[in-house]
């Protein structure tokens, strides 16, 4: 199985990233097969889906991503990756 480490440098706080997770990646349907299912405990989303599972950390001016894939998401690891880092990286600005 594959898994996905990303470390995406923002300028944004903690408070501003996870407003913009809540509202504008949480909801979408191309993320939702590795996001369907999560909670946040304190700063740390925890998420579930058909492709994999793990965390989204988010930490000082950066997101941490770190997520296994399970054998149907390391198929489409490439996909996912781009999409978290595309996704994410609307955080730079």
């Amino acid at each position: 199985m594959g898994r996905i480490q990303q470390t995406i440098e923002t300028k944004k706080s903690v408070l501003e990233m996870r407003s913009y997770i809540d509202n504008n990646v949480l909801s979408r349907t191309d993320v939702g097969f590795i996001l369907d299912e999560h909670h946040w405990d304190g700063n740390v989303l925890h998420a579930k889906g058909r492709l994999g599972h793990g965390t989204i950390t988010l930490e000082h001016n950066k997101v941490v991503v770190d997520i296994e894939l399970t054998i149907l998401g390391s198929a489409a690891q490439g996909t996912i990756e781009s999409t978290l880092k595309q996704k994410f990286g609307q955080l730079k600005s």
